[in-house]
């Protein structure tokens, strides 16, 4: 359906502008994001926004500095965000599959080694729908990506000898959920 289609791609659109400044606050640290700088925050995104053909509402903007700040206000959320060692943000990964004979590009969202551990990072910009439980909404979400983050872990098992554990992060709640990818 029409409609449907504009909900995901808008979804979209406002994911890549959150996920462009999780990366840019990664990369230059939390302490460089003064709360003015947070503030102009969605003035930035309504203009990222326009260049891709949309105009973001002010319940949009709202829920992305929500997201956001909830985010920066959460201990697991400045944990993520923080220095660490071997960093990356939208990392891409392209691998071969001698299985069907073809390859693919994985991107991932955040990654990181601390305490001699690889975190593989996944954030989700969904919280549970009207009346769900947390725990249903949790359960249908490690559902939905468990295979994609066991994906990511059987990558970097390839590339180096560290141990590796995925989460996935939903800043809208805030929330921290380690899925097992094995």
């Amino acid at each position: 359906s029409p409609s449907g289609s504009t909900v995901s791609s808008r979804a979209k659109h406002l994911g890549t502008c959150i996920h462009r400044t999780l990366k840019q606050i990664a990369n230059e640290g939390v302490p460089a994001w003064s709360s003015g700088r947070l503030q102009r925050l969605p003035q930035t995104w309504s203009a990222q926004l326009k260049e891709l053909g949309l105009l973001a509402t002010a319940e949009e903007l709202g829920q992305m500095s929500q997201a956001l700040g909830n985010m920066l206000a959460d201990p697991k959320g400045i944990w993520i965000l923080q220095h660490h060692s071997q960093a990356a943000c939208e990392q891409v990964l392209s691998y071969s599959s001698n299985i069907a004979g073809h390859g693919g590009v994985s991107i991932v969202d955040r990654t990181f080694v601390d305490e001699a551990v690889r975190w593989i990072i996944d954030y989700k910009f969904s919280a549970p729908e009207a009346g769900e439980e947390t725990s249903d909404f949790v359960q249908r979400q490690i559902a939905s990506y468990q295979a994609q983050l066991t994906h990511y872990a059987k990558l970097y098992s390839h590339m180096e000898q560290l141990p590796v554990r995925c989460a996935l992060y939903f800043p809208q709640i805030p929330l921290f959920v380690e899925v097992a990818a094995d």
